[in-house]
């Protein structure tokens, strides 16, 4: 019996969804926010200004904050190379670090000055650097949203460039300072990000890339030029940006550091293993002086298949580094349905419906190291693979059907021994058979036969796609020998 019914999706990740750590090398979200004496704080002004800024987001109560914030890390840090003329700064700073403590959990002045909320002490006393409270009498806690605050404390260190990294509770952190990209030394320069909002789908794609002003002039024009499998595909000269002030789009005219994001047009009838790149040239209309800092942006296509549309919840679990993001999103609409980040275990969510007839596409960024698997209620793999480069994508479909039992094509196969030694035995009919190995690899390939030769498989986990006339089921198999 076929039915039209929706899938609920429960699914195992590595962090909260709503609260996940922001990537390494994220673009860090400005903000404006007042101290305890009354000063403003722009993060991007420090920023313009050459500064490297860490931010350090701690909550009153949590103990491990209170340790590092009196360890005197980031007061050494701030005294002596914090900003000319600040408060406490010393008369031979080096000038090039901003330090500012936030208290991201919204509790009020008294529990930073050492009353009630639990509070581990006086975080004012002995501190140097501005402190901001964001219990809404004047900043909030949506800075500490704006930053995916997932634990505390949080500290981040933020490149002039604008682009962050979470280092941690480190001894030494002027040492980091290094890893920043050294300052603009052109007159015109322009870099190249990829976005984290391209709409991809099951047969094409609309990339979105970030262009930002590395030189010392306006940008006011970049080209970008796409090819397909080493074959030009267009090329297109980004020179608006849409404004919501004005409702219209307005001529690009980014000062130093600043950024703007470029939506391109779709590449359509893509296949499998079909190769994208995207390089940007050309700023103000000459050659970049510096184009050794622009990123060619590369990756394999993979566009997914139609499974199974099961009457039951999906898994997905993600294993990686904390540098590792990714995002499930529905083609169809370009909305984010779930994102996350590897590294952490045993965490669970319930998120919304998935909908029949529709794909969707797992695209992962920073993701070399990230290996991730998709499955159904009773654990058959429907995607499963890991990522290598600054960007990935992979995607599955949900077919114009439910079928309400996992019954109506497990049945119909038997697989067997499991173990397997050097033969795999299939009953049941099928066109072919792919085995995968846990990091998505291919390692067999065959069209039907009832034995499958796998003696030169080493010993371990695989998955073996089975696919028929209509429809793909995966299951997971282990060779021992």
């Amino acid at each position: 019996m076929k039915s039209h019914l929706l899938i609920a999706i429960v699914v195992l990740l590595s962090f909260n969804s709503a609260q996940a750590q922001l990537p390494n090398g994220s673009i860090a979200p400005d903000f404006t926010l007042v101290d305890l004496n009354g000063v403003t704080h722009t993060l991007y002004d420090y920023l313009d200004d050459g500064k490297t800024v860490f931010l350090d987001f701690s909550a009153v109560w949590c103990g491990p904050c209170w340790g590092y914030h009196t360890s005197g890390a980031l007061e050494d840090l701030y005294i002596n190379h914090g900003p000319t003329g600040l408060p406490n700064v010393s008369a031979t700073t080096t000038n090039d670090v901003m330090v500012i403590f936030i208290e991201g959990d919204g509790n009020p002045i008294s529990c930073i000055e050492g009353t009630g909320c639990g509070t581990q002490g006086d975080w004012t006393a002995g501190t140097p650097y501005p402190i901001i409270c964001t219990d809404g009498t004047v900043n909030t806690t949506a800075v500490a949203s704006a930053y995916a605050i997932g634990y505390w404390p949080t500290v981040y260190q933020v490149c002039p460039d604008r682009l962050l990294s979470e280092c941690g509770q480190t001894a030494s952190p002027y040492s980091l300072v290094t890893s920043c990209l050294p300052p603009p030394a052109y007159d015109i320069d322009a870099r190249s990000f990829m976005s984290t909002s391209a709409a991809t789908g099951c047969s094409s794609m609309t990339p979105e890339i970030t262009i930002q002003n590395y030189g010392f002039d306006n940008l006011s024009e970049v080209k970008i030029d796409v090819s397909l499998n080493g074959v030009f595909q267009y090329s297109s000269i980004f020179n608006q940006v849409w404004s919501n002030s004005t409702n219209s789009y307005q001529p690009l005219n980014l000062q130093t550091y600043e950024m703007a994001d470029a939506l391109l047009d779709p590449i359509t009838g893509l296949s499998n293993n079909d190769v994208i790149t995207i390089d940007v040239t050309m700023p103000n209309g000459v050659a970049d002086a510096d184009p050794t800092n622009n990123q060619t942006i590369t990756f394999i296509v993979d566009l997914g298949f139609d499974n199974a549309y099961w009457d039951g919840p999906l898994s997905i679990t993600v294993a990686g580094g904390q540098q590792n993001s990714w995002y499930l999103k529905q083609v169809s609409t370009n909305i984010q349905i779930a994102s996350g980040y590897g590294g952490v275990t045993n965490v669970s969510n319930t998120l919304g419906d998935l909908t029949f007839n529709e794909c969707y596409t797992l695209q992962s960024i920073n993701g070399a190291g990230l290996a991730y698997t998709i499955t159904d209620f009773v654990g058959n793999v429907i995607l499963n693979g890991s990522a290598s480069g600054v960007e990935d994508f992979d995607n599955f479909s949900t077919g114009a059907e439910l079928w309400t039992g996992v019954e109506d094509v497990l049945e119909n196969f038997n697989i067997y021994p499991n173990p397997a030694n050097d033969v795999l035995t299939i009953d049941g009919n099928y066109t072919s058979a792919i085995i995968y190995d846990v990091f998505g690899k291919v390692v067999l390939t065959t069209d039907y036969q009832n034995t499958i030769n796998v003696a030169s498989l080493s010993n371990g986990v695989y998955f073996i796609n089975i696919n028929t006339n209509n429809a793909i089921t995966v299951k997971k198999i282990t060779i021992a020998k």
